[in-house]
């Protein structure tokens, strides 16, 4: 008899583990039941207890089964660990004696290795070795380590987690390991290099030549490749093989000694001919004494054992191609070592600039002479010969001073370079300021005197001379990225106001020429005409805008905003397409309280570049200044969404907050005697603005003050906030709190929605609030339950699972536990096949139900 003789009782319920009917428990029909398989899930069920305990049925059960299947594993017993008593007198006294016989041999075997270990080290019979990079032995029972009082630290609130930077306290670490001392060395002198293994059987002296080798391996995965080398030399000494060979001569290799490393590869191959590793290993020694040919013979074997193998290929390439410039330079009969050196300086354009130059004073040709053998020792890296061929340049042409500028000017730049390879960074900074001053704004010694201020910790004078390189070439990527970098620096030593203590970065005029730039997508001049005079009009008109809006960054600088706003607005009647113009102007506008006009520049900046976060965060201040406090509310959660970093941002989120919950915004607004005052960046002084923080000020009194307001505090109707998926708890705790203030339940719904249910407790963390826990219910219930009840089900089974969910159940009220029995018991009417009704039980009993 199976179970699809009873067709009618699967409708009834089932158990969780193996989906079988509750019906099937029972006396009568495990009697009839002839199906093996299905007995041995109904007996899993019994035994597991899920369904209860029922001991005669499980017990009867077991024998209708062992009747129709003696031998099914369901039947099978775990049979109890042996004990003493059950065995005879006789046998366990057998057990018992082999059991101290062993102890007793292995007890010998014991004190004969430590024999020879104490004869073999009797300096450290009551002391244990030194501790890798300390300079002191431990002391075995002499002294008692003192306990170390330690400090109590009283409990840190909750809120002191969110001011944790995990990258300033990684960077502690890391200078902390930077500042450790070197190394000692001095105990390598006490370990002996041979073992004396006389005496000795074969067995012992594989088992000691193992324990050095093994000691060698812990000291070369530390670093210390002396000490390694000592330990496999003592394997060596107790049993050579081809491994302890080996290891030594990588650890040689490490240490750069080339010779010994290649003995060992010797007696490697001597042991074993063709292991790929002393090859390998051997063709890297031949590759550093530069004998290539041999080392290519080695690396061809290897590869023709093992095609495959990577390291082989690439030191075959680096070893063919050293190869064929060793042929080209004994061509050229050039001497000296062949270096590729990636610099700034591109010695033989300046070169050809004044070749052609001849000086009044006859040394022309001296001097461009030294300065080409400059030129040939600084490419061969022999940086202190360059700089001397250079300073000789110079002293040939100082006297002529300010006729010959531009010559100078490169020498002195070149010079620097040198300088700047040797570390001498105040010997470059002076070259370069003398470059500068012969030819005020060149590029190449504004970026190496910017290298060495960063090298010598001075990171405003450097970023200053970065941006004025930019102002030069935008599009200088090294410029940018030292930017970024050094702008990040400046907010950790300096914080949120670190423009402020800059030196001022000064405006490149006009006449310097531009070594890149992108016109504007628009043609300004639509009047017919050859197409070098359309060129030679982009190029005036991409000069006037640059002009214009650099006039109008230092008007901003100087606090004078009306000009300021004439120079962008001319910037933008010849190029409408810069999004940067839009949101200098709007800054602009909000300084003088013209927030509609600053909320229509962000509008158009935004249609541009709908990410851009200035843009964005202007418009949330213009909003508050014309008191749309939900349209500000929106543009603040999307900026914190596109950077969370802000925190300007986040203080103006709470403000808005506040204002938006109070009753009469009006009244208070009038009462208010003294505003906080709220941070926007400073219009940036480069081509454009860096994507970071605004600054600048704009008092909140003006806000008060602004005559025809049309909002009487009620807000317009709220955009729709977007909604992404959350990465981190921070992401989902900031949607989830705007969403709270709007009450927004579909909007949650869908938050709801995309987000996986198991990710709620980490989402959530400790942030579990009663307004929020509201918010979920009423979203779940309203929303969700309709359109997906597994969804509802999981997302309320892992919120029981979140921190601070029994204190929420503490703290409903009697309207919202009817509201959660509502949400279940509609869940309970719904349908479904991922859960079951005893599922909903056992979780409502979870929300105390």
């Amino acid at each position: 008899m199976t179970t699809k003789d009873y067709p009618s009782l699967w409708g009834s319920g089932t158990t969780k583990t193996f989906k079988i009917p509750i019906e099937h428990l029972d006396f009568k029909y495990i009697e009839k039941c002839s199906d093996v398989k299905h007995l041995e899930k109904i007996l899993c069920v019994l035994r597991s207890g899920e369904e209860g305990c029922y001991p005669e049925l499980t017990e009867f059960c077991e024998k209708h089964l062992q009747a129709l299947a003696p031998e099914s594993r369901a039947l099978r017993k775990d049979k109890p660990a042996a004990t003493a008593a059950s065995f005879t007198a006789e046998e366990w006294e057998k057990i018992d004696d082999d059991i101290k016989s062993w102890v007793s041999e292995i007890k010998k075997e014991e004190d004969k290795m430590h024999f020879h270990e104490t004869e073999t080290f009797p300096a450290m019979k009551d002391n244990l070795p030194p501790v890798r990079g300390s300079k002191s032995c431990l002391h075995v029972g002499k002294e008692k380590c003192s306990k170390r009082p330690t400090k109590k630290k009283t409990p840190r609130d909750y809120a002191e987690w969110d001011k944790f930077d995990v990258e300033k306290e990684c960077l502690k670490i890391d200078e902390d390991y930077k500042e450790k001392t070197v190394i000692d060395k001095s105990h390598l002198s006490k370990i002996e290099t041979r073992i004396d293994t006389a005496g000795l059987t074969e067995k012992e002296k594989d088992f000691l030549a193992i324990h050095e080798k093994e000691k060698g391996n812990e000291a070369f995965n530390s670093g210390d490749y002396e000490e390694a080398v000592m330990y496999y030399t003592r394997s060596i000494s107790a049993l050579p093989t081809v491994v302890a060979y080996n290891n030594r001569a990588q650890a040689e290799i490490k240490l750069q000694n080339w010779n010994s490393a290649f003995q060992d590869c010797e007696k490697v191959l001597e042991l074993e001919p063709g292991n790929i590793k002393a090859l390998l290993r051997r063709a890297t020694t031949y590759k550093h004494q530069n004998k290539l040919q041999e080392a290519i013979e080695d690396l061809s074997k290897v590869l023709d054992v093992e095609p495959d193998n990577e390291l082989a290929k690439k030191t075959l390439s680096e070893v063919e191609r050293d190869l064929k410039n060793s042929e080209a330079v004994s061509k050229t009969q050039t001497k000296g070592k062949r270096m590729v050196i990636q610099e700034i300086e591109n010695s033989e354009d300046e070169e050809g600039k004044d070749s052609g130059r001849k000086h009044e004073d006859g040394g022309g040709d001296k001097t461009a002479g030294l300065k080409s053998q400059g030129n040939e020792l600084f490419r061969s890296g022999q940086f202190a010969e360059a700089a001397g061929k250079y300073s000789a340049a110079i002293a040939l042409l100082e006297p002529a001073g300010s006729e010959i500028a531009d010559d100078l000017s490169i020498l002195y730049s070149n010079r620097a370079a040198c300088y700047l390879k040797e570390g001498n960074c105040s010997g470059c900074i002076q070259d370069c300021n003398r470059a500068l001053e012969l030819h005020p704004f060149s590029m190449k010694p504004l970026l190496r005197r910017a290298m060495a201020y960063e090298t010598l910790e001075q990171y405003g004078k450097a970023y200053v001379d970065y941006k004025t390189v930019l102002q030069i070439d935008c599009g200088l990527q090294l410029a940018n990225d030292s930017v970024n970098r050094l702008s990040r620096i400046l907010m950790e030593l300096d914080g949120p106001n670190w423009r402020e203590k800059l030196s001022p970065i000064p405006a490149v005029p006009a006449s310097v020429p531009l070594q890149a730039w992108h016109p504007a997508t628009e043609m300004i001049s639509k009047q017919a005409g050859d197409s070098s005079s359309h060129h030679q009009q982009d190029i005036t008109d991409e000069k006037t805008f640059k002009a214009l809006k650099e006039e109008g960054n230092q008007c901003v600088n100087d606090k004078n905003y009306k000009d300021a706003l004439r120079k962008y607005s001319e910037c933008l009647k010849i190029n409408n397409k810069e999004c940067a113009i839009y949101t200098n102007r709007a800054l602009c506008y909000l300084k003088l309280c013209q927030f509609e006009e600053a909320k229509q520049d962000c509008d158009q900046a935004l249609q541009l570049d709908d990410g851009n976060v200035k843009a964005c965060y202007r418009r949330a201040l213009a909003h508050k200044g014309l008191k749309n406090y939900q349209k500000s509310l929106n543009d603040l959660n999307k900026v914190l969404l596109l950077d969370s970093s802000i925190t300007e941002a986040k203080m103006e989120l709470e403000e808005v907050t506040r204002l938006l919950n109070l009753k009469d915004k009006t009244a208070s607004f009038n009462k208010e005697k003294e505003r906080r005052k709220i941070e926007i960046q400073e219009v940036n002084e480069g081509n454009e603005e860096e994507p970071g923080r605004p600054t600048g000020e704009v008092s909140t009194g003006c806000l008060a003050s602004e005559k025809g307001d049309k909002s009487s505090g009620s807000p317009e109707d709220p955009e729709k906030l977007p909604i992404a998926k959350p990465n981190n708890a921070y992401e989902f705790g900031q949607i989830i709190n705007a969403l709270s203030t709007r009450k927004d339940k579909e909007a949650c719904a869908h938050l709801l929605a995309i987000t996986a249910p198991k990710d709620l407790p980490m989402l959530l963390s400790n942030k579990l609030e009663g307004d929020t826990f509201l918010l979920l219910i009423q979203s779940l219930k309203n929303n969700l339950i309709e359109k997906d009840p597994s969804l509802v089900y999981q997302h309320l089974l892992y919120l029981s699972k979140a921190e601070r969910f029994k204190m929420m159940l503490t703290l409903i009220s009697k309207g919202q536990e009817e509201l959660i029995e509502q949400l279940f018991k509609d869940l309970s009417d719904t349908p479904n096949n991922h859960f079951t009704l005893e599922d909903i039980q056992a979780l409502k009993r979870q929300y105390e139900l």
